[in-house]
This record gives structure tokens, sequence and C-alpha cells, in this order.
């Protein structure tokens, strides 16, 4: 692993130039200072033409492996379809580069562990894209949480949906990386762990087939506390990602896509006169911020605050994320998830990561 000088650039090559890599990764790279796009793959001819505006000195490949083995970098950031994660992370990591890989981590276990072994062997800063850990709602929510905001937890509802139009042929199948557990339960199976600072030991669930291949997942987890959640996952559906988590004094709600806010509702409603009119006060001041989620929507700054922090950690400076051994309890959990819509059994799960 090479330590950079301070006023060195952080050299960094892109994999991968899809749909979210070009609305994110390349142009939030390519704005940091101290980060130079060195270089890009994408196997699709226009999208990598379309790299040369936010990114006009970086070199472009065809192909990652051609990436990898030509040119001069200290990391990369890795968007290519998983079924092909195991290897460039691995071919990555033997060259000792720092590794920003998209979740999920893998679409196998065995490829999953083979990265991680990689890992370990080249000592480098290595983490997961759960990018949500980095959401300003996410962490007032875990904080909320920690300080008993809404007492004993009792149950947790989540979900997570996309609508199916345009999907890229890679997601309508779980082989090469589809589907709605890897797509997107694998962000709140982790999501849970990081909120509640607490193990899943046991999962149900039923995956549907509508419009692609397991597009559609309905998943019941048991945590360690005893506590059970529902998680709603589908890239067929109506938008909306959503997570509510209910205590014995209240409950505290996140949405991400209509609420600039958390939302925190006591435990019995108060039907006196006093209090109808201060829920009536409430809901006047709660107005302006209203009126300003529908006309300017929050903008996902998430993306941007989790590479800010990798390019920080990759630095050398003290910047906490989400490692690879996170990505691999996800998957995990995303593997048991499928192994119980297969069976109609529940499936008791463990920390992969603590296993190896």
């Amino acid at each position: 692993m090479t330590v950079l000088p301070d006023s060195a650039p952080l050299r960094v090559g892109l994999l991968g130039a899809g749909r979210v890599a070009h609305l994110y990764h390349l142009p939030i790279l390519s704005a940091l200072p101290g980060v130079e796009v060195q270089a890009i793959a994408e196997v699709d001819n226009k999208a990598r033409e379309l790299c040369r505006l936010p990114a006009p000195a970086a070199t472009l490949c065809a192909h990652h492996q051609e990436l990898i083995e030509s040119c001069r970098l200290d990391a990369a950031v890795i968007c290519l379809p998983p079924a092909l994660h195991a290897e460039a992370a691995v071919a990555c990591l033997e060259r000792g580069l720092h590794v920003y890989l998209e979740k999920p981590l893998a679409t196998t276990l065995e490829d999953g562990e083979r990265i991680i072994r990689a890992w370990r062997r080249a000592g480098t800063i290595a983490w997961i894209g759960f990018n949500f850990r980095f959401h300003p709602l996410v962490i007032e929510m875990r904080n909320a949480v920690r300080s008993g905001a809404v007492g004993k937890l009792l149950t947790i509802r989540a979900s997570f949906c996309s609508p199916g139009q345009s999907l890229p042929a890679w997601k309508r199948q779980r082989n090469s990386g589809g589907g709605a557990l890897l797509d997107l339960a694998s962000h709140h199976f982790d999501l849970l762990r990081f909120v509640l600072d607490q193990e899943v030991v046991e999962v149900n669930s039923l995956l549907y087939s509508h419009s692609s291949e397991e597009d559609t997942a309905v998943v019941q987890l048991r945590l360690d506390g005893g506590q059970v959640v529902d998680v709603l996952t589908s890239i067929s559906a109506a938008e909306q990602h959503r997570m509510e988590i209910i205590g014995t004094d209240g409950e505290i709600a996140f949405d991400r896509y209509r609420s600039s806010r958390l939302h925190f509702s006591p435990p019995r409603r108060d039907f006196s006169r006093a209090a109808r009119l201060r829920t009536a006060l409430s809901a006047c001041a709660d107005f302006p911020y209203t009126i300003r989620d529908a006309l300017l929507p929050p903008r996902e700054q998430s993306f941007a605050t989790a590479l800010t922090a990798f390019v920080a950690a990759a630095r050398g400076e003290p910047s906490p994320g989400p490692d690879l051994n996170n990505g691999l309890d996800s998957l995990a959990l995303v593997l048991a998830a499928e192994r119980a819509a297969q069976s109609g059994r529940t499936i008791n799960v463990k920390s992969r990561a603590e296993a190896l």
C-alpha cells in the first residue's frame, strides 16, 4: 500500500460507468479536491464517450482488466454489475489499491469470501457502497434510538422500492446480480444493523417475479434482541424508501423521498382540546418545510458524503465507514433470505465476517 504525500492527488480509476455512476460517482469524484480521475473503464461505447465531459483528462478503457493492468492508480471505485465484483475487486486489491466497491459485495458467498481474503492480504482501505449510512436522517434516527427516544424497541417496518422501467439487462437476472434482494434489500439489511446495533438471527422470506426475475421480496427478520422486522423491497413497484421504528414510548419514521425530517409519534393519541390545538400549531409550523420539500425535494447527498469519507480514509485520515466485512454480513442475509424462500423454512444466520 502506497502512502501518499499530502500534496499528491489520489489517482482514482472508475470501473463501470453506467447510469448510477454517471449520476453520482463520476461527477462527485471529478469535483472532489485532491482527487484525479485517472482512468475509466466501461464496455458500452456510448456510455464510455459520455465520460469525456466530466473527466476530460481520464484514460478511457473498454474493459476493466485493461484499466487495472495498465493504469497507475492509488484507488478504484467499482460500479460494475455485481457478477463482476469479485474478479475486479480481487484484481484491484492484489495491486495494492484502495477499493470502494458498490453493493452488493458479490453474488455468491464463495466470491464474497474470496474478496475478503484478498482485502486482508492487501491491508488497504476497502469499503462497501452502503452510502445510506451517511444520510443525515439515518444518522439522526440511529442517535434517537440510542438515546432511548422510542423506549424499548418493539418492531421495525421498512420498505425500499423502485419502478421497473428501463432496467439494465443485468438487473433482470439474479445470476448477474439483479433482483430485489441483491439490489435493494442489501441496503436495508445493513441499515438495520447500523441503526439498531443488533444482529439478525433468523430470516423468513417470499420472493416474487412480476416483471423480471425475483423483482419483489417480502422478508421477515428476527433480531438478537427478539424484535421482528418486516422488509419489503421491489424493483418493479412505486418508488418509496421508508423505515419506521416502533417502541414503547413512540415511533420514529424516516421517509427519504417525501420529507427532509424525521417524524416522531407519541405512544398515545390525545384528543383533548389542548392537544388538538398543539397538533394544529405543530402542523402550521411544519407547513413551510412541507412546501419546501414539495417544491425542492431533498437532494441525495449520501453518495457524495460516502465518497468524500472514503477518499479521506484512503489518504490516511481517520474516517470510519462501512468496510467489506459489512458487505459480507449483508450478503449472508441476502443468501439466507433466498434459502428461506426456496425451502419455505426459517433460516438461522450468523455473522459471516466473524466466521472467516
